[in-house]
Formats: C-alpha cells, structure tokens, sequence
C-alpha cells in the first residue's frame, strides 16, 4: 500500500461542473466573484468554464466573458472543458487575446452506451476527433487532462471493464495527455472498487498523475475520494457545496437521484483530521459554500457547512486576526461554584468569559475585555453548569463578540457585546 500523500491538490469545480445543472442562469459577475474568492481562499486549481455549446448548455454562453474577468493569480490555474474542434477554436482566440486557461479537460467515457446517450456517437467515432483535441490543446502549450467518464461503472450498461479504463489510460498518454481522470460520472463507485482500480492503474503507469473525480449520488463521495488518496492519488475534485452533474439540457436523465460532486468543505473536514495539508482554509471554504448557496437560492448538500469543523483547541495563542466577523465559536463549558471566585458582577462574567475563550484557544498575556455592556441576571447559589458561546460581531485590532451563557436547563444568565484589546 501507497502512503497517503503528505500534501494533495484540490481542483474546485463548483464554477463549472457544479452549475451546470443549475436551472437558472448565474451571472457572470458572480461566476467571477465565486472564481476570485476560490483563488483567494488558496485553491490552486479552478474549473472556471466549459466551452460547451451555448445552445446545448445556456449556462456556459458567457464562457469567454468569465475568462477575461478572473483575476490572474501566477500559481492558479484555470481549467476549461473542450468538447470539440470548434469549442477549442474559440478557447485558442482567448489564449491569443490573453485571457486563456492552462488546462483543459478532454471528455470520454469507458461506456459506449453512455457516449450514445451523449454524444450520439460510438467509441471508434470519438476517438479521432478527441485524438486531434488533444494534440492541438498540446501544441498551443496547454496540459490536457484525458478525463475518462463512467470508469466505476454505468447506468445505462452497468458494470464497466477495467481493462477498458486501462486502454484509454494508455491512448490517452499515447496522444499526449498530461494527467488522467477517472470520473466517477453517476457515483456508481465504491471504496474497495476504488482502491482496486487504482492500484491497477497506478501499477501500469507509475509516472502517472492521476485526478480523483467523484460524484456523491450514492453518499459515497467522500469514502471514494479517501479510497483514492490510501492509493496515493494527490488531485482531487471537488465541489462547493457538493453540486454537480448532468447539465441542464433538453437530453433525456439517464439516473435518479442526487447528481452532486464530492463536496468540497466535507474533504476539508477528513483532510484536516488525518494531517494531509490542501493549502486551503476550511472556515474560509464553508463561508464560501455559503455564498454558493445564496448564488443557487437553496441550501445545498454540504454537512460541514451546516456542522463547522471538528472542534479542536488551537495550538496558537488567540490572535484578532483569529477572529473574522461572522465566526461562530463553539460553545464551552463552566463550573460555577458560589465562593470560589468573584461573587458577581462584570468580575464574574470576566472569569467566565476567559475561560470559555481558553477552550478553544490558549490567551495571550495582556488580552484586554470590557464587558461592561453584558446584561446579567442574578448569580445561582448553588453549584451550576454554564454553558457559553461567542459570535464575532465586529473583526478589526479590538475585535467585538456577542457573548450568551445559559444554565443547562436553558436560562439565561449573561448575554451582550464583549470587546477584546490585544497588547502589542
């Protein structure tokens, strides 16, 4: 067995796989918002467009205009799907102009039944032109990534060979691929597949770099996307929000159920709880799915976005720059026991507030607290376990909480804005 890589890459897809079974049109504007942010937030590579006809998929006819508006980040790169000789005409004009990708993705898929529901096509009427895609893309400078659809199995064919994923491995490489794909395209997978396919693959070709691609319709996004990293695969795609799918088209559904990719702040989560480094910030990532959710109008299919992240106490003294407004600091737990400290009063909330903070976060020397604005009630006489949590108010040098503590049973005994003062 592999070691799981130390460090892996993340491919955001939200911008064009995620919205392209979108029903309603987002604005190119807020694509380039989602895009900027993305890159903001340390995710290295974007899936910003798809050079899919605009009469096929209505939500890509803004593809060019997305692509002149990103920002240009030196260690980004943008990815760009290139169905066709005509798609890939129109993405070179943009290269030229200078506002280009440096990927693109060239599509296949392991199912013949699959490339008919499609594409109307078989395998042996694909490959050619796909062939000269590639070489084309190879010889305009940008890397090609051979994706290889239904790789784990098929819903209109069922069960797909893996020595027919293999052949189009070794094809692809044959025509100049730089990485390859395996789509997880309808989330047929499963983990112990997973690992079998990619031992096999990764035994044939070991100078191969090879993208983990999963879809979560089965609820086995994140298990797949973990299966492949146990098999060493360092780039992996992923989802806002866990949207993703079949584009909105007139072509008939050929599968039930959720469509979406593996959700992107879920990876996060077990990424962050096993020690892979992603170089992408979680909380910064769940702020951003909820953008995503506001952009799509309905809540979207990420748990993280919902749970936060695991609780863990912070090995770094508390900063404000720690404490971004919109944060919401888990709750923490105080023994109140009458005579053994302040009997009452903004002393006490000091003392309860300290140690709530000091759950999550060891405190600085010097860290200043006014909380002389808090509304009490009276302190309990006997023996009483307080329940606090934080919400950032207000960000800046002397960041604002709102603090709440409750008894168990629910009453509370302290609620209102707390300021915080950092020495220098």
């Amino acid at each position: 067995m592999p070691a799981i890589p130390e460090r892996i890459q993340i491919c955001e897809c939200w911008a064009r796989d995620g919205i392209q079974g979108e029903a309603q049109f987002i604005s190119t504007d807020v694509k380039i918002q989602m895009i900027a942010q993305m890159a903001r937030i340390g995710i290295k590579r974007i899936e910003a467009t798809s050079f899919s006809s605009p009469k096929l998929v209505k939500q890509f006819a803004d593809a060019v205009e997305v692509l002149k508006g990103v920002p240009r980040p030196d260690d980004v790169s943008y990815i760009a799907i290139v169905p066709n000789e005509k798609a890939l005409d129109r993405l070179l004009d943009c290269c030229q102009a200078g506002y280009g990708v440096q990927e693109i993705t060239a599509i296949i898929s392991a199912s013949e039944d699959h490339l008919l529901a499609n594409l109307e096509r078989t395998m042996a009427e694909v490959k050619p032109p796909l062939a000269q895609i590639v070489r084309r893309a190879n010889a305009a400078g940008l890397k090609v990534i051979g994706c290889i659809g239904t790789s784990f199995g098929c819903p209109l064919s069922g069960e797909v060979p893996l020595s027919q994923v293999l052949e189009l491995t070794d094809w692809y490489l044959e025509q100049g691929a730089s990485y390859i794909m395996l789509g997880d395209t309808t989330g047929e997978a499963n983990p112990l597949q997973v690992r079998q396919v990619y031992q096999e693959a990764r035994a044939r070709f070991p100078e191969v770099e090879f993208i983990a691609h999963f879809h979560d319709t089965r609820g086995m996004g994140i298990a797949n996307s973990l299966a492949a990293l146990q098999e060493g695969v360092r780039y992996h795609d992923s989802s806002l929000g866990g949207i993703g799918g079949q584009p909105a088209t007139n072509r008939p559904k050929y599968h039930y159920g959720l469509t979406g990719n593996t959700c992107t702040e879920d990876l996060l989560v077990i990424l962050n709880e096993i020690g892979v480094a992603s170089g992408v910030d979680l909380n910064d990532a769940i702020q951003l799915s909820r953008r995503a959710e506001e952009v799509c109008g309905r809540e979207l299919l990420g748990h993280t976005t919902r749970s936060g992240p695991v609780r863990h106490r912070h090995p770094a003294l508390l900063t404000a720059a720690a404490l971004p407004a919109g944060l919401e600091i888990p709750p923490s737990i105080y023994l109140w026991q009458p005579g053994q400290g302040p009997a009452g009063g903004e002393a006490v909330v000091a003392t309860v507030i300290r140690a709530a903070l000091e759950k999550s976060w060891p405190l600085p020397a010097g860290l200043g607290l006014e909380a002389g604005q808090v509304q009490g009630q009276a302190w309990p006489e006997s023996r009483t376990v307080l329940v606090t949590r934080f919400t950032v108010l207000e960000a800046g040098p002397a960041p604002v909480l709102s603090a709440l503590c409750q008894r168990s049973d629910g009453q509370v005994l302290f609620q209102g804005p707390v300021q915080l003062t950092f020495s220098a």
